[in-house]
């Protein structure tokens, strides 16, 4: 069928990101928890943990814009698995917080050419009727990471060292060179930029709306991934860092599984809105609870949120970015990600320290609540003479 998507380049770049995925996965329980041996505060975990990793998801966007609007997308994702993995490789000799955060910079660049790499890729790969299926099922096996990575980053971490858990990070990232070798892409329509023009995204008005939420969105990601393993590292009960990510995942892979073809029939919107609700619940069950039963509940709605509004919203942005300027649309889309992510574990970090981690979660979780108010206000009709 003429609709039929081309599966087998599609599952190799979903497997590719996968490996990358699963190395920054095995990090999440134990990287903050590590950068403490370098902080003096809570700001300087978020520091290490989220602003370094943001600047360099940050400058990476722009610079895959760059280099692949009119391009084939595999150089890109290949670079970008190389930074990471090199970054990764490189924790273990750090000797300072500037170090850290200079390392965790670059692996934050590789990250940022990857996913936008691949994004794009998949993108192009997949028929408008069926590319909000495909985004949900590339988001569930990518959600894999977050199930397999921290139980094996802290399995390895408890019987051998933090050190090797890095290194098997890395080397686990650098499989995905194997897989995206020989990706056959369809041919790119030709585009002569004289400048970047990122702004010029903007000129598509949904745009207005999508990159301002996603961004008010994502600051709850940054402040989890900073915080929540130190919140559950002092906390008594079953949920650990490691539990509570197995939990989301599981969540989101079955709800994009259970819903697949849904994300196309439905529309955007339905999925848009259930999925920011259910991330702010999650943010406010976060700070407010304080045993096994609530942060277990939060992580069910984490991923429930993750697993309704990231497919969704990334489809939007396939949907209405034209195909010649599609790289640097989802150059934009991520590029909000990036600041949310970098500033998500920073703005909230004097909270943290004055008046508890549970506080900071909590005010980070209105971000997604307020991301939801927009797409609940109805979108300006056109003028008409």
């Amino acid at each position: 069928m003429h609709d039929a998507p081309p599966w087998r380049p599609i599952i190799r770049l979903a497997l590719a990101a996968l490996t990358v995925f699963i190395g920054f996965g095995c990090l999440l329980p134990l990287f903050p928890v590590w950068a403490q041996g370098f902080a003096r505060n809570s700001t300087d975990v978020g520091l290490a943990t989220t602003l370094a990793a943001g600047v360099g998801l940050i400058a990476a966007r722009p610079l895959a814009a760059r280099l692949m609007e009119g391009r084939h997308r595999m150089p890109t994702m290949a670079a970008g698995v190389v930074v990471c993995t090199a970054a990764t490789a490189s924790f273990p000799w750090a000797a300072n917080l500037l170090t850290v955060m200079g390392l965790r910079a670059i692996q934050g660049l590789g990250f940022g050419l990857m996913t936008t790499a691949s994004i794009s890729a998949i993108t192009d790969l997949s028929p408008p009727a069926k590319r909000g299926q495909i985004m949900g099922y590339y988001g569930a096996m990518n959600a894999l990471s977050f199930i397999i990575g921290p139980l094996l980053g802290a399995w390895i971490a408890r019987v051998w060292s933090i050190d090797v858990a890095f290194y098997t990070a890395a080397a686990i990232s650098g499989l995905a060179l194997l897989l995206v070798a020989g990706v056959r892409e369809p041919a790119k329509p030709p585009v002569t930029l004289k400048r970047l023009g990122l702004h010029e995204v903007f000129d598509v008005p949904a745009m207005r709306r999508v990159v301002p939420g996603h961004f008010l969105a994502i600051l709850l990601h940054g402040a989890i991934l900073t915080f929540l393993p130190l919140r559950l590292a002092a906390h008594d009960g079953w949920m650990t860092a490691e539990a509570f990510f197995a939990i989301d995942a599981a969540v989101l892979i079955a709800l994009r599984i259970g819903v697949g073809k849904r994300f196309d029939t439905l529309g955007r919107t339905p999925f848009v809105r259930t999925g920011l609700a259910a991330l702010g619940t999650a943010g406010l069950l976060l700070g407010l609870g304080d045993h096994d039963v609530a942060f277990a509940a939060a992580a069910v709605a984490y991923g429930v949120g993750f697993g309704a509004y990231v497919p969704a919203v990334s489809a939007l942005v396939g949907d209405v970015m034209p195909e010649s300027h599609r790289a640097r649309g989802f150059a934009v889309f991520l590029l909000a990600f990036d600041l949310a992510l970098a500033l998500g574990g920073v703005a909230v970090a004097p909270l943290a320290d004055s008046a508890g981690l549970g506080a900071a979660l909590f005010v980070a979780g209105l971000g997604p609540l307020l991301a939801l108010a927009l797409y609940l206000v109805p979108a300006p009709r056109p003028r008409t003479a």
